[in-house]
Parts: structure tokens; sequence; C-alpha cells
């Protein structure tokens, strides 16, 4: 169900209640703050669809896919396979591990292929939102 924004825009910039309402407990802020900034904006995307009523959930799903396809292009422009892990993945493999246990649907299977860097899987699960939003 989509959340109706708020009239106070300070709420609406501070406390966004389609990123901050997840049964986990998890804000998206706090998971995406420890990813790169592609992946970060894609999992936002994937994390709002269909709650913010300002956009469309296929608007919110193909923007993730868009920020996905161009992380996928940075990693093999940059020959990146190989970087190195940081602190920071131990931070947001653990959050998403949190919001997966209390998420079912597109954003659980996103963060799955996410803890895997699967970019197919990620890029999958966007796909088959979009064709469920057709069938609709």
């Amino acid at each position: 169900m989509p959340t109706v924004q708020s009239e106070n825009p300070n709420e609406r910039v501070n406390n966004p209640r389609w990123y901050n309402s997840h049964p986990s407990g998890i804000a998206c802020i706090e998971l995406i703050e420890h990813l790169p900034a592609n992946l970060a904006n894609a999992t936002k995307y994937v994390w709002r669809c269909g709650l913010k009523s300002s956009e469309t959930p296929l608007r919110d799903l193909e923007s993730a896919r868009w920020y996905l396809k161009r992380e996928e292009d940075r990693i093999e422009l940059y020959e990146l396979d190989d970087e190195p892990k940081r602190k920071t993945d131990v931070v947001w493999r653990a959050l998403a591990r949190r919001v997966i246990e209390k998420d079912e649907g597109t954003l659980s299977d996103y963060l799955v292929a996410l803890l895997a860097y699967d970019f197919d899987e990620m890029i999958y699960a966007i796909d088959k939102a979009i064709e469920e939003l057709g069938k609709l």
C-alpha cells in the first residue's frame, strides 16, 4: 500500500516513511550508507518500490535496474572484481540479513543476490517484479 506523504516538508526529508517503516526496524539509510553509490541507489529504489506515492512501482524498478547495470559496467571497466572487501561490508551484510528475515518478495530476493554480488540475480529479481506489475 503506498504511503501518503506528509504535508510537513521536514518529515519527508528527515523521516520519510517509505524508507523507515520496514518490519525489520532497519531504515534504508542504515544499510545503503555502507554501499557503493550505484548499489546504494539501486537498493533505495527496490526498498521503496510501491511505497512512495509520487513514484510508480515500475519507475522505481526501472531506476534500480539502471543503477545495477551502471555498477556492473563500472566494475568491468575498471576491472574491480578483485577489489578488497572493506570494513563496511560487514555492516551492510549484517543489516541486509536482518531485513531478509522480515521480508518476502522483491526486496528480499534482491538483497540475497546483493549479498552474493550476483548482478544477474539482482536484475532477475527486478525484472520478475516488473513482469508481475504487468499482470496486475
